[in-house]
């Protein structure tokens, strides 16, 4: 049976916190860098960290529970840890990696290696 937390794709852990899996959208630019964007919303850049490797980048994170006085009826914002890993291809430069994080949303900008990027080629007469 599904619940409500299976639904928003939460897991988890041995604590019983969900472990969080921030919504995420890829887009390849026409400079041929790809843009991953997360929603990450609550979450400071303190509570974030970024690493990556020559094929791995790996995002993890956490969002703190909002300070209560009392009992919740509704919880719709989950609070907990994440880890998102993705595998880099051999196209992308792993040196060359800038994040952001602005308004809840992460956007890292994945920079293709030079060789690699697309180029216009100009027809000669």
């Amino acid at each position: 049976m599904a619940t409500k937390e299976t639904d928003r794709k939460e897991l988890k852990t041995t604590d019983h916190e969900p472990l969080l899996k921030p919504r995420s959208s890829v887009t390849e630019m026409p400079d041929g860098n790809i843009l991953l964007r997360l929603e990450m919303p609550g979450v400071s850049r303190e509570n974030l960290d970024i690493d990556v490797d020559a094929s791995e980048l790996s995002i993890t994170g956490h969002r703190p529970g909002a300070v209560s006085g009392g009992d919740f009826l509704v919880r719709e914002r989950p609070r907990g840890s994440f880890r998102q890993v993705y595998t880099l291809d051999e196209t992308i430069d792993p040196s060359k990696i800038d994040a952001v994080l602005e308004g809840g949303i992460l956007t890292l900008t994945l920079h293709r290696k030079e060789a690699v990027k697309p180029r216009k080629i100009t027809v000669r007469t």
